[in-house]
């Protein structure tokens, strides 16, 4: 509840009003801007509990089928068995809110904590629908199927359709009534104590009663929450044509009662246009009070006849009734809003055979008396009712009211006029709130489609929020990731002289290649991202919680060696039985982000910047190609080129730089850095036969997935010049790193105790 507060205390004998310091309407900081989108790329994917669905659900459909049936409408308690529901629902809700407080405690990030209420808001609406929908087409099914029950399964659809919205009203009140009662119980104290807020949506957001009806100018709701309205635009009494006339009113009360209007919350916002939806302090009900209760002022003097400030605070609601009383009786409104207030009583005093509004038109004689005389003896043969006195309905009582309230107009009730501009405004500030809630609820996409859930939380652009324990290890835990990409080359000329021989390629490479580095995938916990013919594209993955595994790098040289030696292996039966022998060319690259995903069916398919990157270092040039792999003391399987910036050769596969990498691992400077993050490396410098300078060696130990323990030897080197003619070769400052597997330099470094 807004506090009022008064200053400027000033003497009645001066003549000055008092000055009046009334609340703004703060606009709640409802902020989900920071949330990425999902899978459509508009709006935030949000996945909620499954017990949590299916609670609601099954509690929504127990709900339709008591208030639809004739036993319990709308004024009888629900069963027992839907209050078990009620309250297991509720428990549920309890356990996801208070799960997603403790998440956010430490960043205090209270929108993470709004996204989760503005979606169950949103899947309770659409679920009270879609189950509507569903009971409608349950009945129209079985009355078609049950002849004996048609005529009163008729009936019931029927009234479904007829009590459609205030039927989705009611059960949507008994379901966000139970929300209401989890968030202000023992969840408020654990939000206060973590966040430091007892709310994180406001309650009046909350249980705002235009939330819960489809039709937010609802007749009946109006009546009961608010003040009945005219329908059409153009009338004096319509919605818009008395919001312009109450604002004028009260901006000319504001200059002649001397307002002044207070500061807005740390967590909120004032704003006049913010989404459209303006914010003022015409809107707070509480702000009516102060300008317009006399009774309170007047019982306050009774107790305190010489204070100063009561006497100026009474002289200006004196002035602020007065300006409410002409205007309203300028703008010929005053017989439709006594009219309004009436309507409640007389379709009680009906039994609620007449419709409400055409009761409003006929108190404010927009409506013939004979119309309503007609319906109601028309519904009274189909109903006989009385009144409590054993009395007969007839249309005397409304004709009697008429007649009152045409006396009553001409000096209208102080009260009432008062009563009128409170409900008023606390229906427009209501509006307001529905339209920021429904904004909010536009930007949300609840996902439960199971291939949609798959795709979104892949790609990590699920927001989730679970009961405890349901929540399992998933993709948006990836913390980076390791590509190994090989280029297996020579297996289209194995396969043809396969074919001429009239031997199958097929079984021949699964039993010599794909089998056995399936085995290397296992142990190094790597994933197959593609593995088809010449081209193998492997991934690693790295967990958020499991730090323990964060060796992607070192597992990712280990598996690269592994494959190098099944090439080996089989290259050894081809030289056997004289067939073309293959080669591997394997390129190493790490990005710091998770992959990204989509899905083919069940095929997953990886997008990451990474896989082009290994690609082209997993290359051999034609040209180095042709030079080196003849040459038999050659220690190095990587080399890597600049070209001459006077060189016409303008590089492969778009680069500049260009690389010879026959059997060879070569890794990217970013793959290095990690490496050297994922373990102590030691650094050892042996000068190679033939070179100049010491090349840097480091030399590491890590196990594999299955806890067996490997080392890595990785050589710096820098990337030379390219001289077509000619064998010297300028140094540039650019390194490359190859995972050295060369026995003659692991056998010399292993000599010197590494």
């Amino acid at each position: 509840m807004l506090k009022l507060f008064k200053k400027d205390q000033t003497s009645d004998k001066s003549g000055k009003l008092a000055t009046l310091t009334v609340q703004p309407l703060c606009q709640p900081s409802i902020n989900l801007m920071n949330f990425v989108t999902g899978i459509d790329n508009v709006h935030i994917d949000v996945f909620l509990s499954p017990r949590f669905m299916d609670w609601s659900h099954r509690l929504i459909s127990e709900l339709l089928n008591e208030r639809s049936s004739d036993k319990r409408r709308f004024t009888d308690k629900p069963s027992k068995n839907v209050l078990k529901q009620l309250e297991a629902f509720g428990h549920c809700y309890a356990q996801m809110l208070t799960d997603a407080i403790h998440r956010v405690k430490e960043s205090k990030g209270i929108d993470s904590i709004q996204l989760f209420q503005i979606a169950v808001i949103k899947f309770v609406l659409t679920t009270v629908f879609a189950e509507t929908d569903k009971l409608l087409y349950k009945l129209r099914k079985a009355s078609i199927k049950e002849s004996q029950r048609k005529l009163e399964l008729s009936e019931r659809i029927t009234w479904i359709n007829q009590n459609k919205n205030n039927l989705s009203y009611q059960v949507t009140y008994e379901i966000f009534s139970q929300l209401l009662w989890v968030e202000k119980g023992s969840v408020n104290k654990i939000r206060d104590s973590l966040l430091g807020m007892a709310w994180t949506i406001p309650e009046d957001l909350l249980s705002n009663p235009l939330l819960k009806t489809p039709d937010k100018r609802n007749h009946e709701i109006l009546m009961k929450h608010y003040v009945l309205l005219s329908k059409y635009p153009d009338s004096y009494y319509g919605f818009e044509r008395l919001s312009l006339l109450i604002d004028t009113l009260l901006d000319k009360i504001a200059k002649s009662c001397q307002i002044e209007i207070a500061s807005c919350a740390d967590n909120q916002i004032i704003d006049e246009n913010r989404a459209n939806i303006p914010f003022s302090w015409k809107d707070v009900p509480a702000n009516m009070a102060l300008l317009f209760d006399l009774e309170n002022t007047q019982q306050a003097l009774a107790e305190e006849s010489t204070n100063a400030l009561l006497k100026a605070t009474f002289q200006s609601q004196q002035k602020a009734n007065e300006i409410l009383k002409q205007g309203l009786r300028k703008a010929q409104v005053i017989k439709h809003l006594l009219a309004a207030y009436e309507t409640p009583l007389m379709y009680n005093n009906y039994f609620k055979l007449i419709k409400p509004y055409l009761l409003y038109q006929t108190l404010c004689n927009e409506a013939d008396d004979f119309e309503v005389e007609l319906k109601l003896q028309n519904q009274l043969k189909i109903r006989p009712l009385c009144r409590s006195d054993k009395k007969s309905l007839s249309i005397n009582q409304l004709i009697n009211a008429k007649k009152r309230l045409a006396k009553l107009a001409q000096k209208p009730d102080g009260a009432i006029l008062r009563r009128f501009i409170t409900d008023f405004i606390t229906y427009r500030r209501d509006l307001k709130y529905y339209r920021l809630i429904h904004e909010a609820m536009e930007k949300v996409h609840l996902l439960n489609d199971e291939s949609d859930v798959q795709l979104s939380r892949s790609n990590g652009m699920l927001y989730e929020f679970m009961v405890p324990g349901e929540q399992t290890k998933t993709s948006e835990s990836i913390r980076c990731h390791v590509i190994l990409k090989a280029d297996l080359r020579g297996s289209t000329t194995m396969t043809a002289e396969l074919c001429r021989r009239e031997l199958s390629p097929a079984t021949h490479f699964s039993r010599n290649f794909f089998n056995p580095i399936r085995k290397c995938i296992e142990n190094f916990g790597a994933e197959k991202v593609f593995i088809e013919g010449d081209a193998v594209i492997l991934s690693l993955f790295e967990y958020q919680k499991s730090p323990d595994q964060w060796l992607a790098v070192a597992r990712a040289c280990g598996l690269a060696k592994c494959m190098l030696a099944v090439v080996e292996k089989q290259n050894e039966v081809s030289r056997a039985y004289d067939l073309p022998e293959l080669e591997l060319g394997i390129g190493i690259c790490y990005s710091p982000n998770a992959p990204q995903f989509l899905y083919d069916g069940d095929d997953r398919i990886m997008i990451s910047p990474a896989i082009g990157d290994a690609d082209r270092l997993s290359s051999c040039s034609w040209k180095l190609r042709h030079k080196y792999s003849q040459v038999s003391n050659l220690l190095t399987n990587v080399m890597v080129f600049q070209q001459a910036p006077y060189d016409a050769f303008k590089g492969e596969k778009g680069m500049t730089n260009f690389r010879y990498n026959l059997n060879g691992i070569n890794l990217e400077e970013a793959a290095f850095k990690k490496l050297q993050n994922e373990m102590a490396l030691r650094h050892l410098n042996i000068r190679l036969p033939g070179d100049e300078h010491s090349t840097h060696f480091y030399i590491g130990y890590y196990p594999d997935a299955q806890g067996e323990s490997h080392h890595v030897v990785i050589r710096e080197a820098q990337v030379k010049v390219w001289q077509e003619e000619g064998e010297d070769y300028p140094l540039t400052d650019n390194l490359y790193y190859e995972a050295v597997t060369n026995r003659t330099i692991l056998n010399a470094i292993k000599k010197r105790g590494f």
